[in-house]
Protein backbone atom coordinates (compact mmCIF):
# COMPACT_ATOMS: atom_id res chain seq x y z
CA UNK A 1 0.00 0.00 0.00
CA UNK A 2 1.65 3.68 -0.88
CA UNK A 3 1.91 6.20 1.95
CA UNK A 4 -0.29 8.54 -0.74
CA UNK A 5 -3.39 6.65 -0.42
CA UNK A 6 -6.63 7.74 2.06
CA UNK A 7 -6.13 7.23 5.96
CA UNK A 8 -2.80 5.91 5.82
CA UNK A 9 -1.71 8.91 8.38
CA UNK A 10 -4.36 8.61 11.04
CA UNK A 11 -2.83 5.06 10.89
CA UNK A 12 0.72 6.50 10.92
CA UNK A 13 -0.48 8.51 13.87
CA UNK A 14 -2.46 5.65 15.62
CA UNK A 15 0.93 3.21 15.27
CA UNK A 16 2.91 5.89 16.58
CA UNK A 17 0.67 6.72 19.63
CA UNK A 18 0.48 3.28 20.51
CA UNK A 19 4.15 2.82 20.33
CA UNK A 20 4.56 5.87 22.45
CA UNK A 21 2.25 4.15 25.41
CA UNK A 22 4.59 1.21 25.46
CA UNK A 23 8.08 3.43 25.54
CA UNK A 24 6.50 5.93 27.91
CA UNK A 25 5.97 2.99 30.09
CA UNK A 26 9.84 1.67 29.91
CA UNK A 27 10.60 4.87 31.17
CA UNK A 28 8.73 6.17 33.34
CA UNK A 29 8.60 3.58 36.01
CA UNK A 30 11.74 3.94 36.40
CA UNK A 31 11.79 7.48 38.27
CA UNK A 32 8.70 6.66 40.05
CA UNK A 33 10.13 3.21 41.48
CA UNK A 34 11.65 4.72 44.83
CA UNK A 35 8.11 6.53 45.33
CA UNK A 36 5.94 3.58 44.85
CA UNK A 37 8.49 1.15 47.30
CA UNK A 38 7.87 4.00 49.51
CA UNK A 39 4.61 3.43 49.47
CA UNK A 40 3.72 -0.10 48.93
CA UNK A 41 6.42 -1.72 51.02
CA UNK A 42 7.93 -4.91 49.18
CA UNK A 43 11.53 -3.33 48.40
CA UNK A 44 12.84 -7.34 48.08
CA UNK A 45 10.05 -7.65 45.11
CA UNK A 46 10.95 -4.30 43.31
CA UNK A 47 13.14 -6.09 40.48
CA UNK A 48 9.72 -7.60 39.42
CA UNK A 49 8.30 -4.10 38.65
CA UNK A 50 10.87 -4.50 35.70
CA UNK A 51 11.47 -8.19 34.76
CA UNK A 52 7.92 -8.99 34.75
CA UNK A 53 6.69 -6.15 31.79
CA UNK A 54 10.08 -7.18 29.97
CA UNK A 55 9.51 -11.06 30.19
CA UNK A 56 5.86 -10.55 29.24
CA UNK A 57 6.63 -8.21 26.18
CA UNK A 58 8.99 -10.24 24.77
CA UNK A 59 7.59 -13.76 25.28
CA UNK A 60 4.55 -12.61 23.57
CA UNK A 61 5.97 -10.69 20.44
CA UNK A 62 6.32 -13.58 18.22
CA UNK A 63 2.72 -14.90 19.21
CA UNK A 64 1.13 -11.79 18.00
CA UNK A 65 3.12 -12.08 14.68
CA UNK A 66 2.14 -14.96 14.11
CA UNK A 67 -1.88 -13.83 15.08
CA UNK A 68 -1.25 -11.32 12.80
CA UNK A 69 -0.68 -13.61 9.73
CA UNK A 70 -4.18 -15.47 10.35
CA UNK A 71 -6.31 -13.13 11.42
CA UNK A 72 -5.31 -9.51 10.54
CA UNK A 73 -3.01 -6.58 11.52
CA UNK A 74 -6.42 -4.63 12.78
CA UNK A 75 -7.70 -7.21 15.23
CA UNK A 76 -4.03 -8.28 17.15
CA UNK A 77 -2.79 -4.41 17.16
CA UNK A 78 -6.17 -3.24 18.82
CA UNK A 79 -5.89 -6.61 21.61
CA UNK A 80 -2.75 -5.32 22.30
CA UNK A 81 -3.98 -1.71 23.32
CA UNK A 82 -6.87 -2.86 25.28
CA UNK A 83 -4.69 -5.29 27.18
CA UNK A 84 -2.44 -2.81 27.84
CA UNK A 85 -4.58 0.25 28.99
CA UNK A 86 -6.41 -2.76 30.94
CA UNK A 87 -3.28 -3.49 32.88
CA UNK A 88 -2.64 0.10 33.64
CA UNK A 89 -6.02 0.34 35.64
CA UNK A 90 -4.89 -2.72 37.34
CA UNK A 91 -1.41 -0.91 38.15
CA UNK A 92 -2.36 2.72 39.00
CA UNK A 93 -5.06 1.08 41.96
CA UNK A 94 -2.62 -2.12 42.99
CA UNK A 95 -2.81 -2.14 46.62
CA UNK A 96 0.27 -4.06 47.09
CA UNK A 97 3.38 -4.39 45.17
CA UNK A 98 2.61 -7.99 44.40
CA UNK A 99 -0.57 -6.92 42.72
CA UNK A 100 1.46 -3.83 40.97
CA UNK A 101 3.70 -6.56 39.61
CA UNK A 102 0.45 -8.39 38.04
CA UNK A 103 -0.61 -5.34 36.27
CA UNK A 104 2.86 -4.50 34.60
CA UNK A 105 2.58 -8.33 33.32
CA UNK A 106 -0.58 -7.86 31.80
CA UNK A 107 0.58 -4.10 30.71
CA UNK A 108 3.82 -6.46 29.07
CA UNK A 109 1.51 -8.12 27.46
CA UNK A 110 -0.25 -5.39 25.62
CA UNK A 111 3.04 -3.68 24.93
CA UNK A 112 4.69 -6.95 23.44
CA UNK A 113 1.77 -6.98 20.45
CA UNK A 114 2.16 -3.06 20.34
CA UNK A 115 5.78 -3.17 19.68
CA UNK A 116 5.86 -6.09 17.09
CA UNK A 117 2.50 -4.80 15.40
CA UNK A 118 3.91 -1.36 14.83
CA UNK A 119 6.95 -2.78 12.68
CA UNK A 120 4.77 -5.38 10.53
CA UNK A 121 2.06 -2.36 9.93
CA UNK A 122 4.51 0.03 8.53
CA UNK A 123 6.42 -2.96 6.96
CA UNK A 124 3.11 -3.33 5.33
CA UNK A 125 2.29 0.14 4.40
CA UNK A 126 5.88 1.32 3.73
CA UNK A 127 7.93 -1.30 1.37
CA UNK A 128 10.82 -1.14 0.25
CA UNK A 129 13.03 2.44 0.24
CA UNK A 130 10.37 4.24 1.97
CA UNK A 131 10.48 1.17 5.01
CA UNK A 132 13.35 2.20 6.55
CA UNK A 133 12.45 5.78 6.60
CA UNK A 134 9.08 4.96 8.49
CA UNK A 135 10.85 2.84 10.51
CA UNK A 136 13.09 5.87 11.77
CA UNK A 137 10.38 7.48 13.13
CA UNK A 138 9.57 4.41 15.66
CA UNK A 139 13.06 4.82 16.85
CA UNK A 140 12.71 8.96 17.09
CA UNK A 141 9.10 7.93 19.41
CA UNK A 142 11.53 5.82 21.33
CA UNK A 143 13.72 9.14 21.92
CA UNK A 144 11.29 11.42 22.75
CA UNK A 145 9.46 8.75 25.36
CA UNK A 146 13.55 8.58 26.47
CA UNK A 147 13.59 12.32 27.40
CA UNK A 148 10.36 13.22 28.23
CA UNK A 149 9.33 9.89 30.66
CA UNK A 150 11.47 9.99 32.97
CA UNK A 151 11.16 14.11 33.37
CA UNK A 152 7.01 13.88 32.97
CA UNK A 153 7.89 10.72 35.34
CA UNK A 154 9.43 12.56 38.26
CA UNK A 155 6.89 16.04 37.68
CA UNK A 156 3.78 13.44 38.02
CA UNK A 157 4.98 11.62 41.34
CA UNK A 158 6.05 15.15 42.82
CA UNK A 159 3.03 16.75 41.78
CA UNK A 160 -0.01 14.15 41.83
CA UNK A 161 0.75 11.02 42.58
CA UNK A 162 2.74 8.04 41.52
CA UNK A 163 -0.81 6.20 40.90
CA UNK A 164 -1.26 8.79 37.75
CA UNK A 165 1.74 6.79 35.90
CA UNK A 166 -0.62 4.23 35.15
CA UNK A 167 -3.91 6.54 34.78
CA UNK A 168 -2.88 8.16 32.21
CA UNK A 169 -2.65 5.05 29.59
CA UNK A 170 -5.89 4.44 28.86
CA UNK A 171 -7.52 8.03 27.48
CA UNK A 172 -4.37 7.94 25.11
CA UNK A 173 -5.00 4.11 24.21
CA UNK A 174 -8.66 5.03 23.62
CA UNK A 175 -7.23 7.47 20.93
CA UNK A 176 -5.45 4.71 19.44
CA UNK A 177 -8.26 2.70 19.41
CA UNK A 178 -10.25 5.33 17.81
CA UNK A 179 -7.91 6.23 15.05
CA UNK A 180 -7.00 2.47 13.88
CA UNK A 181 -10.58 1.86 13.80
CA UNK A 182 -11.45 4.49 11.35
CA UNK A 183 -8.12 4.49 9.44
CA UNK A 184 -6.53 1.22 9.41
CA UNK A 185 -7.33 -0.94 5.74
CA UNK A 186 -6.46 -4.83 6.14
CA UNK A 187 -2.94 -5.21 4.83
CA UNK A 188 -2.11 -8.66 6.30
CA UNK A 189 -1.52 -11.63 3.92
CA UNK A 190 -3.37 -15.29 3.38
CA UNK A 191 -2.67 -17.24 6.03
CA UNK A 192 0.05 -20.13 4.76
CA UNK A 193 -1.28 -22.51 7.48
CA UNK A 194 1.14 -22.51 9.38
CA UNK A 195 1.34 -23.74 13.49
CA UNK A 196 1.84 -21.79 15.98
CA UNK A 197 4.34 -22.48 18.25
CA UNK A 198 2.85 -22.33 21.75
CA UNK A 199 4.45 -25.42 23.11
CA UNK A 200 7.49 -23.42 22.70
CA UNK A 201 6.47 -20.05 23.99
CA UNK A 202 4.80 -21.68 26.89
CA UNK A 203 8.10 -23.87 27.85
CA UNK A 204 10.51 -20.88 27.41
CA UNK A 205 8.21 -17.98 29.20
CA UNK A 206 8.62 -21.00 32.39
CA UNK A 207 11.70 -21.79 32.06
CA UNK A 208 12.81 -18.07 31.83
CA UNK A 209 10.80 -16.55 34.65
CA UNK A 210 11.94 -19.88 37.05
CA UNK A 211 15.62 -18.71 36.00
CA UNK A 212 14.34 -15.20 37.52
CA UNK A 213 12.92 -16.44 40.64
CA UNK A 214 16.33 -18.26 41.13
CA UNK A 215 17.98 -15.04 40.85
CA UNK A 216 15.44 -13.15 42.69
CA UNK A 217 13.99 -15.14 45.36
CA UNK A 218 15.60 -14.13 48.92
CA UNK A 219 17.28 -16.19 50.86
CA UNK A 220 20.91 -16.44 53.13
CA UNK A 221 23.92 -15.43 52.15
CA UNK A 222 26.79 -18.17 51.01
CA UNK A 223 26.43 -21.56 49.66
CA UNK A 224 23.10 -22.58 52.38
CA UNK A 225 21.56 -19.49 50.63
CA UNK A 226 22.07 -20.97 46.85
CA UNK A 227 21.45 -24.40 47.70
CA UNK A 228 17.96 -23.48 49.34
CA UNK A 229 14.98 -25.99 48.30
CA UNK A 230 13.66 -22.83 46.58
CA UNK A 231 16.83 -22.35 44.44
CA UNK A 232 17.01 -25.56 43.63
CA UNK A 233 13.59 -26.06 42.83
CA UNK A 234 13.82 -22.99 40.28
CA UNK A 235 17.17 -24.26 38.60
CA UNK A 236 16.02 -27.62 37.88
CA UNK A 237 12.18 -26.47 36.21
CA UNK A 238 13.96 -23.66 34.72
CA UNK A 239 16.84 -25.93 33.13
CA UNK A 240 14.11 -29.15 31.91
CA UNK A 241 12.15 -26.09 30.42
CA UNK A 242 14.85 -24.82 27.97
CA UNK A 243 16.02 -28.14 27.43
CA UNK A 244 12.49 -28.93 26.46
CA UNK A 245 12.30 -25.68 24.15
CA UNK A 246 15.29 -26.67 22.41
CA UNK A 247 13.90 -30.54 21.39
CA UNK A 248 10.72 -28.53 20.81
CA UNK A 249 12.23 -25.91 17.90
CA UNK A 250 14.47 -28.73 16.28
CA UNK A 251 11.14 -30.57 15.69
CA UNK A 252 8.81 -27.68 15.28
CA UNK A 253 7.48 -26.82 11.80
CA UNK A 254 7.47 -23.35 12.28
CA UNK A 255 9.47 -22.74 15.34
CA UNK A 256 9.57 -19.97 17.36
CA UNK A 257 13.63 -19.27 17.08
CA UNK A 258 15.15 -21.49 13.98
CA UNK A 259 18.17 -22.44 15.69
CA UNK A 260 19.73 -22.76 12.08
CA UNK A 261 20.56 -19.06 12.31
CA UNK A 262 22.59 -19.77 15.33
CA UNK A 263 25.28 -20.77 12.86
CA UNK A 264 25.39 -17.77 11.14
CA UNK A 265 28.04 -15.69 12.84
CA UNK A 266 26.38 -11.82 12.73
CA UNK A 267 23.63 -13.16 14.01
CA UNK A 268 25.19 -14.97 16.86
CA UNK A 269 27.19 -11.92 17.32
CA UNK A 270 23.68 -9.35 17.53
CA UNK A 271 22.58 -11.46 20.00
CA UNK A 272 25.30 -12.26 22.56
CA UNK A 273 25.97 -7.95 21.95
CA UNK A 274 22.61 -7.46 22.45
CA UNK A 275 21.67 -9.74 25.09
CA UNK A 276 25.03 -7.80 27.47
CA UNK A 277 24.18 -4.25 26.46
CA UNK A 278 20.50 -4.62 27.34
CA UNK A 279 21.45 -5.99 30.26
CA UNK A 280 23.74 -2.68 31.06
CA UNK A 281 21.65 -0.52 29.77
CA UNK A 282 17.87 -1.56 31.50
CA UNK A 283 20.10 -2.07 34.74
CA UNK A 284 21.53 1.67 34.82
CA UNK A 285 18.08 3.12 34.02
CA UNK A 286 16.60 1.22 37.18
CA UNK A 287 19.14 2.04 39.37
CA UNK A 288 20.29 5.33 38.64
CA UNK A 289 17.04 6.82 40.06
CA UNK A 290 17.62 4.77 42.77
CA UNK A 291 21.27 5.61 43.76
CA UNK A 292 20.11 9.66 42.78
CA UNK A 293 17.06 9.92 45.22
CA UNK A 294 18.17 7.44 47.77
CA UNK A 295 21.52 8.09 48.20
CA UNK A 296 21.71 11.01 47.79
CA UNK A 297 18.29 12.40 49.25
CA UNK A 298 16.91 14.38 45.86
CA UNK A 299 13.50 14.10 44.25
CA UNK A 300 12.18 12.19 41.46
CA UNK A 301 12.02 15.61 39.29
CA UNK A 302 15.75 15.59 39.29
CA UNK A 303 16.06 12.04 39.48
CA UNK A 304 14.37 12.13 35.95
CA UNK A 305 16.78 14.63 34.97
CA UNK A 306 19.86 12.04 35.31
CA UNK A 307 18.12 9.36 33.44
CA UNK A 308 17.27 12.16 30.65
CA UNK A 309 21.15 11.98 29.54
CA UNK A 310 21.08 8.00 29.68
CA UNK A 311 17.45 7.70 27.79
CA UNK A 312 18.35 11.09 25.51
CA UNK A 313 21.91 9.97 24.61
CA UNK A 314 20.18 6.26 23.52
CA UNK A 315 18.34 8.33 21.19
CA UNK A 316 21.30 10.69 19.77
CA UNK A 317 23.34 7.60 19.63
CA UNK A 318 20.70 5.75 17.67
CA UNK A 319 20.04 8.68 15.25
CA UNK A 320 24.10 9.02 14.71
CA UNK A 321 24.39 5.18 13.84
CA UNK A 322 21.68 5.51 10.92
CA UNK A 323 23.67 8.23 9.33
CA UNK A 324 27.39 6.53 10.12
CA UNK A 325 26.49 2.95 9.05
CA UNK A 326 27.08 3.06 5.37
CA UNK A 327 30.65 5.00 6.30
CA UNK A 328 32.59 3.46 9.25
CA UNK A 329 30.76 0.05 9.08
CA UNK A 330 29.41 -2.56 11.37
CA UNK A 331 32.64 -3.18 13.09
CA UNK A 332 33.24 0.31 14.10
CA UNK A 333 30.24 1.85 15.13
CA UNK A 334 29.10 -1.58 17.24
CA UNK A 335 32.68 -1.36 19.15
CA UNK A 336 32.39 2.19 19.47
CA UNK A 337 29.21 2.04 20.83
CA UNK A 338 30.34 -1.28 23.72
CA UNK A 339 33.41 1.17 24.38
CA UNK A 340 31.37 3.80 25.31
CA UNK A 341 29.11 1.82 27.85
CA UNK A 342 32.04 0.42 29.08
CA UNK A 343 33.37 3.83 30.28
CA UNK A 344 30.34 5.02 31.26
CA UNK A 345 29.95 2.24 33.45
CA UNK A 346 33.42 1.86 34.81
CA UNK A 347 32.81 5.25 36.18
CA UNK A 348 29.76 4.62 37.77
CA UNK A 349 31.31 1.45 39.40
CA UNK A 350 34.42 3.84 40.46
CA UNK A 351 32.55 6.45 41.27
CA UNK A 352 28.91 6.09 42.96
CA UNK A 353 29.52 8.75 45.36
CA UNK A 354 30.53 11.34 43.00
CA UNK A 355 28.71 14.89 42.24
CA UNK A 356 25.29 15.30 40.08
CA UNK A 357 27.33 16.15 37.14
CA UNK A 358 29.83 13.11 36.69
CA UNK A 359 26.32 11.08 36.87
CA UNK A 360 25.08 13.26 34.05
CA UNK A 361 27.81 12.42 32.09
CA UNK A 362 28.84 8.91 32.77
CA UNK A 363 24.87 8.05 32.23
CA UNK A 364 25.06 10.09 28.77
CA UNK A 365 28.15 8.03 27.27
CA UNK A 366 25.99 5.03 28.16
CA UNK A 367 23.16 6.21 26.56
CA UNK A 368 25.00 6.82 23.90
CA UNK A 369 26.83 3.67 23.38
CA UNK A 370 23.94 2.26 23.69
CA UNK A 371 22.64 3.60 20.71
CA UNK A 372 25.38 3.49 18.60
CA UNK A 373 25.63 -0.22 19.43
CA UNK A 374 21.86 -1.24 19.36
CA UNK A 375 21.06 0.43 15.66
CA UNK A 376 24.19 -1.09 14.39
CA UNK A 377 23.92 -4.52 15.70
CA UNK A 378 20.12 -4.78 13.99
CA UNK A 379 21.41 -3.32 10.39
CA UNK A 380 23.96 -5.41 10.65
CA UNK A 381 21.66 -8.33 10.91
CA UNK A 382 19.24 -7.32 8.73
CA UNK A 383 22.28 -7.13 5.65
CA UNK A 384 23.99 -10.09 6.64
CA UNK A 385 21.70 -12.68 7.07
CA UNK A 386 19.82 -14.24 3.96
CA UNK A 387 16.78 -11.84 3.00
CA UNK A 388 14.34 -15.31 3.72
CA UNK A 389 15.64 -15.60 7.14
CA UNK A 390 15.78 -11.80 7.69
CA UNK A 391 12.18 -10.94 10.07
CA UNK A 392 13.37 -13.99 12.39
CA UNK A 393 16.39 -12.76 12.60
CA UNK A 394 15.89 -9.17 13.44
CA UNK A 395 13.16 -10.49 16.09
CA UNK A 396 15.86 -12.44 17.57
CA UNK A 397 17.96 -10.27 18.39
CA UNK A 398 15.56 -7.88 20.18
CA UNK A 399 14.59 -10.62 21.68
CA UNK A 400 17.78 -11.81 23.09
CA UNK A 401 17.85 -8.34 24.09
CA UNK A 402 14.72 -7.98 26.10
CA UNK A 403 15.86 -11.11 28.17
CA UNK A 404 19.34 -9.58 28.46
CA UNK A 405 17.83 -6.72 30.07
CA UNK A 406 15.33 -8.75 32.28
CA UNK A 407 17.95 -10.88 33.30
CA UNK A 408 19.94 -7.97 33.73
CA UNK A 409 17.83 -5.81 36.07
CA UNK A 410 16.87 -9.16 38.19
CA UNK A 411 20.85 -9.93 38.96
CA UNK A 412 22.03 -6.50 39.56
CA UNK A 413 18.43 -5.57 41.63
CA UNK A 414 19.57 -9.07 43.61
CA UNK A 415 23.08 -8.11 44.36
CA UNK A 416 21.60 -4.80 45.84
CA UNK A 417 18.83 -6.62 47.88
CA UNK A 418 20.90 -9.21 49.27
CA UNK A 419 23.08 -6.51 50.87
CA UNK A 420 20.50 -3.76 51.62
CA UNK A 421 17.50 -5.98 51.77
CA UNK A 422 16.88 -6.79 55.31
CA UNK A 423 17.67 -2.93 56.74
CA UNK A 424 15.45 -1.55 53.62
CA UNK A 425 12.74 -3.86 54.19
CA UNK A 426 12.67 -2.14 57.93
CA UNK A 427 11.79 1.51 56.87
CA UNK A 428 8.48 2.05 57.75
CA UNK A 429 6.51 3.03 54.67
CA UNK A 430 5.97 6.62 53.56
CA UNK A 431 10.14 7.38 54.30
CA UNK A 432 11.75 8.33 51.26
CA UNK A 433 15.06 9.88 52.62
CA UNK A 434 17.17 7.71 54.20
CA UNK A 435 19.28 7.69 57.08
CA UNK A 436 22.93 8.61 56.74
CA UNK A 437 24.62 5.16 57.43
CA UNK A 438 22.00 3.39 55.28
CA UNK A 439 22.07 5.98 52.29
CA UNK A 440 26.04 5.65 52.54
CA UNK A 441 25.74 1.71 52.66
CA UNK A 442 23.55 2.32 49.79
CA UNK A 443 26.25 4.10 47.57
CA UNK A 444 28.58 1.47 48.40
CA UNK A 445 26.07 -1.23 47.21
CA UNK A 446 25.43 0.39 43.65
CA UNK A 447 28.91 0.51 43.31
CA UNK A 448 28.80 -3.65 43.12
CA UNK A 449 25.81 -3.08 40.92
CA UNK A 450 27.93 -1.05 38.51
CA UNK A 451 31.03 -3.56 38.48
CA UNK A 452 28.30 -5.96 37.47
CA UNK A 453 27.42 -3.51 34.67
CA UNK A 454 30.79 -3.16 33.61
CA UNK A 455 31.55 -6.85 33.06
CA UNK A 456 28.27 -7.33 31.36
CA UNK A 457 29.68 -3.95 28.73
CA UNK A 458 32.85 -5.96 28.73
CA UNK A 459 31.18 -8.79 27.09
CA UNK A 460 29.04 -7.23 25.11
CA UNK A 461 32.56 -5.85 23.66
CA UNK A 462 34.08 -8.76 22.96
CA UNK A 463 31.27 -10.07 20.72
CA UNK A 464 31.02 -7.01 18.90
CA UNK A 465 34.77 -7.73 17.76
CA UNK A 466 33.58 -10.32 15.76
CA UNK A 467 31.47 -8.52 13.35
CA UNK A 468 32.80 -8.05 9.90
CA UNK A 469 34.40 -5.20 8.74
CA UNK A 470 31.45 -4.64 6.29
CA UNK A 471 28.69 -1.73 5.39
CA UNK A 472 25.74 -1.76 4.20
CA UNK A 473 26.47 -1.08 0.49
CA UNK A 474 29.61 -3.36 0.50
CA UNK A 475 27.86 -6.22 1.63
CA UNK A 476 24.93 -5.97 -0.48
CA UNK A 477 27.64 -5.23 -3.69
CA UNK A 478 29.34 -9.18 -2.33
CA UNK A 479 26.01 -10.76 -1.91
CA UNK A 480 23.66 -8.53 -4.77
CA UNK A 481 21.19 -8.19 -2.28
CA UNK A 482 19.16 -5.11 -2.27
CA UNK A 483 19.44 -2.38 0.02
CA UNK A 484 16.27 -1.67 1.93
Amino acid sequence: MDASLHGVWPVVLAVQLGVLLAALDSTIVGTAMPTIIATLGGVQLYPWLFSAYMLASTAVMPIFGGLSDRLGRKGPFLAGVGIFCAGSLVAGAAPSMLALIVGRAVQGIGAGGILALALIIFGDLFPGPRRGQMQAFITMVWGIASIVGPLLGGVIVDQWSWRWVFYINPPLGAVVVLLVLAGLRETAPASAGRRLDLAGSAVFLVGVTALLFLFLQPGAAGRAGLLAPGRLGAALVGLACLAAFVRIERTSPDPLLALTLFRELPFVVGCVAGFFSGAAMFGALVHVPILVQWGRGTDATTAGLTLMTMSGGWSFGGLVAGQLVNLLGFWWLSVLGMAAMTVGYLALAVRPDAGWTFLLLAGGGIGIGMGLSSITLIVAVQTLIRREQRGIATSAVLFFRNIGATLGVAVMGAALTARLGVELAGLGEGVRTLPAPLAAALVAGMGVVFWLGTGATLLGLLAALFLPRATPLSAARVTGQAIG
